[in-house]
């Protein structure tokens, strides 16, 4: 019997925590993905309009975009690992997040013993590798495409990687 129960308990908190991804993380990446995808190449229809598009910048542009889509992709991967190793994590922040929403007051979790799974400690080390190369791609292309198009095409890439990568979680009822 406790087999079943422990079963139960751990398939429900791996559906919280896939509610978290899709209603906190997901579902906001979506919008920002295309807001994105529009300033990027809207500023090359622009360079191209004025007749200033060159070879160069459209493969520093299909780069840019490239290396975003290689980050998020990257991220989305941790995420599901997350998701299949240790959901309690982001089922926790689930269930505080609808605590909070139904103004209650949150008991807090007794600490765990550990890092929720091995490598844990260098995650904040690869976001910040991750954040400081997308800022180094944006700065080398900066004078040779448009402002917008270094700035907001790697994050079109990032963010279109991540909905691509879980689509499973919208096709799912």
């Amino acid at each position: 019997m406790p087999k079943i129960v422990t079963a139960r308990r751990r398939e429900d908190e791996r559906e919280r925590a896939r509610l978290y991804l899709k209603s906190r993380l997901m579902l906001p990446t979506i919008p920002l993905g295309m807001v994105a995808l529009l300033a990027g190449y809207g500023d090359l229809a622009l360079m191209w309009m004025q007749d200033e598009l060159t070879p160069s910048a459209l493969t520093g542009s299909t780069i840019l975009f490239f290396w975003g889509a290689v980050w998020g992709w990257g991220h989305a991967r941790y995420e599901r690992y997350l998701v299949a190793a240790c959901p309690e994590h982001l089922a926790r922040k689930q269930k505080i997040l609808e605590a909070a929403k139904d103004y209650k007051k949150t008991r807090r979790d007794a600490p765990s013993a550990g890092p929720a799974h091995p490598g844990r400690r260098f995650v904040p080390a690869m976001y910040v590798v991750g954040i400081l190369a997308q800022f180094g791609v944006t700065g080398y292309y900066l004078g040779q495409i448009g402002a917008y198009a270094a700035i907001f095409l790697p994050w079109a890439g990032y963010f279109n990687a991540k909905v691509i990568f879980w689509r499973e979680l919208f096709t799912r009822a």
